[in-house]
């Protein structure tokens, strides 16, 4: 675990401290804005987009990079090159009396040719991602589904804001740095400033937004904490496997979670309790009265019990690995086909579990967006 990010970090898949802080601050900051305006239509749509970016595997990003450049090169690069060659023309022609229509002619073809530019890069990049993400969701879905807990903890506990945004995801050319000095190339000064901030705003502001309002989504995302990096198929020894899920940082935040769920359901079930009136006294308050939605002060949904089981489950399996290397290290080991089971059936239970969860928060979160009349979530789990 590192305080911030690097390039290197994010492609070693190493925590960064200032990344889980900045979860933390867009979760709060969705909730905040939520219950000053009265609604979750924040959340509702960051969580619908999401799955342009948590859906995403090698196969559909190299597509995503090959459509990228097709498009740029045949038509971005000549239609560049065209209107550069038109407003040549205008600035050869001789002084006359037509001087200030050449002027106003050149003016306006400048305007024009960086308004289309900027639509091409706010619209573009999108768009191509969303298509290569739903190209590789039909070639191979089981790959996309399994993908999905890794690009979360990509960008909830790896990537900070000392990793610049990406108008093309793992694009080799197309970075922050170079996009603005091709922008700003010939031009010095306080002009040059002015060129490189608009460039980051057309091209790369909004995939930093949408880089912070998938950590936002965190709040319906989180259980995809106890499903990350729980297999380690790649690794044939028992042992460093054993170490690997010891040693990790999503293990350990994946515990610490665990620990934070336990503690607070404990603590609601007392208050629940002691307090006959707690669901009218948590509803007191218009920040708490939205959390309320996820909270559930007044039963205990399901949903959270599944997360309860989770939890349980982080700490039960660190306790087993610790266990299997105690016995490892002292010369007595546990049968491997048996710790490789065990292992297995615990990744196998949280799967659904965490599935579950989501969805169920999910659900709650579109009915509680403002407009959407849909049906309350039942409370039973066959109708008998």
């Amino acid at each position: 675990m590192r305080l911030h990010s690097t390039k290197e970090s994010v492609a070693q898949g190493e925590v960064s401290l200032l990344a889980i802080a900045e979860t933390l601050l867009a979760v709060a900051l969705v909730f905040y804005l939520s219950a000053h305006f009265n609604t979750l239509r924040w959340l509702a749509v960051a969580m619908c987009i999401s799955p342009l970016l948590l859906l995403r595997t090698e196969r559909s990003t190299r597509l995503g990079i090959l459509w990228f450049d097709r498009y740029w090169e045949k038509y971005v690069d000549k239609a560049g090159e065209n209107a550069s060659a038109a407003l040549g023309k205008l600035k050869s022609r001789p002084d006359g009396p037509k001087g200030w229509a050449v002027v106003i002619a050149v003016a306006l073809g400048r305007f024009l040719t960086a308004s289309f530019f900027s639509a091409l890069g706010v619209i573009t990049p999108p768009v191509l991602r969303f298509s290569a993400t739903a190209a590789g969701l039909l070639l191979e879905p089981l790959n996309s589904i399994r993908a999905i807990p890794k690009n979360w903890s990509r960008v909830a506990l790896i990537m900070d804001t000392f990793f610049p945004p990406e108008l093309m995801p793992d694009h080799p050319t197309s970075t922050l740095s170079k996009e603005m000095d091709l922008m700003s190339r010939g031009e010095y000064g306080l002009r040059r400033a002015f060129t490189r901030v608009s460039a980051f705003c057309i091209l790369f502001l909004p995939a930093l937004i949408y880089r912070w309002s998938l950590k936002a989504t965190s709040v319906i995302y989180a259980p995809l904490v106890f499903i990350v990096h729980t297999t380690f198929r790649n690794v044939r020894d028992l042992r460093k496997k054993l170490e690997l899920l010891k040693r990790s940082d999503v293990a350990r935040i994946r515990v610490a979670y665990g620990i934070i769920f336990i503690a607070a359901f404990t603590v609601k079930i007392a208050l629940m309790n002691k307090l006959s009136h707690f669901a009218d006294w948590w509803n007191g308050h218009p920040i708490t009265e939205l959390l309320a939605l996820y909270i559930a002060p007044g039963e205990i949904p399901k949903w959270q019990l599944a997360s309860l089981i989770n939890s349980f489950l982080a700490l039960i399996a660190m306790f087993f690995v610790r266990a299997a290397l105690t016995h490892i290290e002292v010369g007595c080991p546990w049968p491997e086909l048996a710790v490789n089971r065990v292992l297995g059936f615990i990744t196998a239970v949280r799967w659904p579990l965490a599935i579950y969860t989501i969805l169920s928060m999910a659900y709650i979160t579109m009915q509680a967006a403002r407009g959407w009349k849909w049906p309350m979530l039942g409370t039973k789990w066959f109708p008998w």
